[in-house]
């Protein structure tokens, strides 16, 4: 069926029996997450959850069609998730084979954050009866704030606009890290459905919300920017907050894909910065300049060879034994140093 909202998904009580795969896409890391989290945890907290790539599904394309259709050992419910990095081509034969399969018992989520709308896994699924999918936009400011209210008056909090666009401003749009604070803010309060609590600015303040541990955006801007002598500072902010390499990889790939998709169109003959301010590509604020700024760093071959590295890179960081903390930065370094070559 046709791609629908990721709140429609998000908004399910439970998951389908007639339904064997859900497909969370789009360039929105933060709200793939968040909706892939709620379909996985609907299994149940007694289910047996798997975990597979698109790299293993590209070894062994039947994979899926038999965990899909094994039963646990252990729990009464099997969930598998899928993560997906790149454009999903690789998974094509793997979901097909799971979508002709006698039986599927077990859902799959499968979260896609770099895949665009466009993608041949996204066509499969809208074409079969036994998928739903999602493609996930970053929201404008006023549906974030709209977003943060509902969120905080589940909590037992009266978060108004102003307060609301405050919070938003302080994690850069990040809808995880504004589930967590407002939980957060919740427990400072001592607030609960049935129990109300006004929201300040200064609470907002004094709970510290948008701190570095989560600003991985700070060493992709410094890193694609070609700012050689920053880099440096940067990694080691992250590695002394204890963000994960995985995580900058992947934020890093998403923001390639990205790149990849408004380039094509500058190649055609778009301004860049027409396009960044264009809502269907879901750009925050804050990143605006800096997206523009990388349009005109890399052309689509640089963007296509990046992307190549990005995928090994992650492969190493996944396999045990391999030097993948040394390849992410020294990856890291030679982006700096070929985008400084280009400015």
């Amino acid at each position: 069926m046709k791609a629908e909202k990721p709140g429609e998904l998000n908004r399910l009580s439970g998951l389908s029996g007639g339904t064997r795969l859900y497909l969370i896409a789009g360039p929105d890391e933060s709200t793939c997450a968040t909706v892939g989290g709620h379909l996985v945890a609907l299994a149940g907290n007694e289910a047996e959850r798997i975990d597979l790539s698109n790299e293993e599904l590209k070894r062994d394309p039947a994979r899926l069609a038999t965990e899909a259709a094994s039963l646990s050992l252990f729990a009464g419910e099997r969930v598998i998730r899928l993560s997906i990095l790149g454009s999903g081509d690789d998974c094509v034969e793997a979901v097909a084979a799971l979508f002709s399969a006698d039986a599927a018992p077990n859902i799959v989520v499968a979260m896609a954050p770099g895949m665009t709308k466009k993608a041949k896994l996204m066509k499969l699924v809208e074409d079969s009866p036994l998928a739903r999918a999602a493609v996930c936009y970053q929201p404008d400011t006023r549906e974030l704030v709209a977003i943060a209210v509902a969120a905080a008056r589940d909590e037992g909090l009266q978060l108004g606009s102003r307060e609301a666009a405050i919070l938003i401003d302080l994690i850069s749009g990040d809808q995880k890290l504004l589930v967590r604070e407002i939980e957060k803010l919740a427990l400072y309060l001592d607030a609960a459905p049935d129990r109300q609590r006004q929201v300040a600015a200064e609470d907002i303040t004094a709970l510290g919300a948008g701190i570095d541990e989560e600003d991985i955006g700070a060493c992709i801007n410094v890193a694609l920017a070609g700012k050689v002598a920053d880099l440096p500072a940067m990694l080691a902010t992250a590695e002394a907050v204890g963000v994960a390499d995985i995580r900058i990889v992947r934020a890093l790939a998403i923001r390639v894909q990205l790149l990849v998709r408004l380039r094509a169109e500058v190649d055609g003959g778009q301004h860049p910065r027409t396009l960044v301010d264009d809502r269907r590509y879901g750009i925050f604020w804050k990143e605006k300049d800096a997206v523009t700024a990388q349009l005109r760093l890399w052309d689509s071959i640089r963007l296509a060879r990046l992307m190549s590295l990005l995928l090994g890179c992650e492969r190493a960081l996944k396999t045990s034994g391999t030097a993948g903390s040394v390849l992410l930065r020294r990856l890291l370094v030679d982006i700096s140093r070929q985008a400084a070559r280009a400015r």
